[in-house]
């Protein structure tokens, strides 16, 4: 067993971070590996409250709930009173999907590991967000010229019907009405159904890694007697999707939708301009434009979560794990004590070493899939469009989105599909390190104090969001009871656009 009595806490975080993600990306016959996907880490966490997602699961309709005195009798409204209410709250629900929107709607740094940086958040910010860049892809691309039939445009409108339905907006101001896009019953059920399928596998993965460090005699017992379970419980949640799930339908209609695509993209085109536009909705604070985008299923908070648990145990199994970005292995420097505001994180490296003999962390984890029923992953795909070379725009920023290399390069090399949350975080570096365990307090209102991904005292705010998470000191260690986000799944996109050669006209 590793000697845990003098060691950097860089070197301890490193190996936390390998068995996460070990857990998160899978690595058996029963839940293989994916090679396109890659985690990147908040620095620290963004501190999240459920009541900040409450238009997930409510919708941006706002209700009036009716009040009781103190007595217990309802009081009594009038209708504008109500309707007070009831617009106030719509105002809120919309600041809830414009806060969220904005918080997932940015492009990792795929070459982050391969430039030696810590695993952290890294976001290219000199290229524009991922809303922005699809509708730069959409207006500045040339698709091939060929005409669909009309049995084909039928079944373009049939497939883009059962991806996703039209519902009249209202403005608060004007009362005017707006059709926008949302996700399909079929979209919602696909992702609700994943949703239960990844629940299943970070299970199982938790209690696979767990037995294979093989320096816990109990995690060995457990594996040995329940992995056929734990299987079955992969198994059907997987059986579960595709039936109840359309999972075989949706990845049909995908796969169809890009058959008719290579024929002619024109039409398709078009009506993705159009899905886009009417997805777009004004912020009643900022007055800017934002892309309506959700989590499903929207209460995921009271769904499954998983326990996640590190003690110094696992140190010797995971201390040489790669987990850092698409492509590289982890890489040197203190993931250790900082302070940030927003996305910006300064570390203050402390190379004092640490005896982590009694080291303990434990969590609940739960994975939740990004949905933008704006955003047509089919397009960026297909093998019939292009970049236009002879616009200035295109000229200045290059012929592609994504090189396919890797790690790849280009201005949309990959997009976050979903968010991992954690809550009732415990944080115990044991009774020789009091002393360090200290310095994760923080007394600054506009500071966030945290280790790696894990924020301990947090003060997160942007132009449009804010949000603390306060630690409490206990016996076992520093308990921070509140919910967060440590990290984004993204998914590496392939070489995009990638024509095929033998498409000679394009408009």
């Amino acid at each position: 067993m590793a000697d845990l009595s003098n060691i950097l806490p860089d070197q301890l975080m490193h190996s936390v971070l390998g068995k996460l993600y070990e857990i998160l990306t899978g690595g058996d016959a029963t839940v293989p590996a994916s090679k396109d996907n890659f985690f990147s880490w908040c620095s620290p966490g963004i501190p999240i409250r459920a009541e900040d997602l409450r238009f997930l699961s409510k919708g941006v309709s706002g209700v009036y709930t009716p009040q009781k005195d103190s007595e217990g009798n309802i009081i009594e409204l009038t209708e504008e009173e109500k309707n007070v209410i009831r617009a106030t709250d719509t105002g809120w629900l919309y600041q809830q999907a414009e806060n969220f929107a904005r918080l997932v709607d940015f492009v990792p740094d795929v070459t982050a590991a391969a430039n030696n940086q810590l695993s952290k958040l890294s976001i290219h910010h000199n290229e524009g967000t991922l809303s922005h860049l699809y509708k730069y892809a959409l207006q500045f691309s040339q698709v091939a010229n060929t005409e669909l039939s009309q049995e084909e445009k039928a079944k373009v409108e049939k497939f883009r019907e059962l991806l996703q339905v039209k519902r009249i907006k209202k403005d608060l101001i004007t009362d005017e009405e707006t059709e926008v896009i949302e996700p399909s019953p079929l979209v919602v059920l696909y992702n609700e159904k994943m949703a239960a399928y990844v629940d299943a596998v970070l299970e199982y993965n938790t209690y696979r890694v767990d037995a294979l460090a093989a320096d816990n005699p109990r995690a060995v017992h457990f594996w040995a007697m329940n992995a056929s379970s734990l299987r079955k419980k992969v198994q059907a949640a997987m059986a579960d999707w595709i039936t109840n799930g359309y999972k075989n339908e949706y990845d049909g209609i995908a796969a169809r939708i890009d058959q008719i695509m290579s024929k002619d993209l024109s039409l398709l085109k078009a009506e993705y301009k159009d899905t886009l536009e009417k997805a777009k909705l004004t912020g009643l604070a900022s007055g800017s434009d934002f892309y309506y985008t959700s989590l499903v299923p929207g209460n995921f908070m009271t769904g499954g979560w998983t326990k996640f648990s590190f003690s110094s145990s696992d140190y010797s199994r995971h201390s040489s794990s790669k987990y850092t970005s698409y492509g590289g292995g982890a890489s040197a420097g203190f993931l250790g004590i900082g302070a940030s505001a927003g996305y910006q994180h300064k570390d203050s490296s402390k190379n004092q070493k640490i005896n982590a003999s009694n080291f303990k962390l434990t969590f609940e984890m739960c994975q939740v899939p990004i949905v933008r029923p704006w955003l047509k992953t089919p397009f960026l795909t297909s093998k019939a469009w292009k970049l236009d070379p002879g616009s200035p725009e295109v000229q200045s920023r290059g012929e592609f989105l994504s090189d396919g290399a890797v790690p790849p390069n280009g201005i949309l090399p990959a997009y976050p599909t979903a968010v991992l949350f954690i809550r009732n975080l415990v944080l115990d570096f044991g009774k020789y390190n009091s002393e360090y365990a200290s310095i994760f307090k923080s007394d600054k209102a506009e500071t966030s104090v945290g280790w790696g991904p894990f924020s301990v005292d947090a003060h997160y705010s942007s132009a449009s969001y804010k949000s603390d998470l306060t630690s409490h000191s206990e016996t076992q260690g520093i308990s921070v009871r509140g919910m967060q986000i440590i990290g984004f799944n993204c998914h590496v996109l392939p070489k995009s656009p990638d024509p095929l050669p033998n498409i000679k006209n394009w408009i």
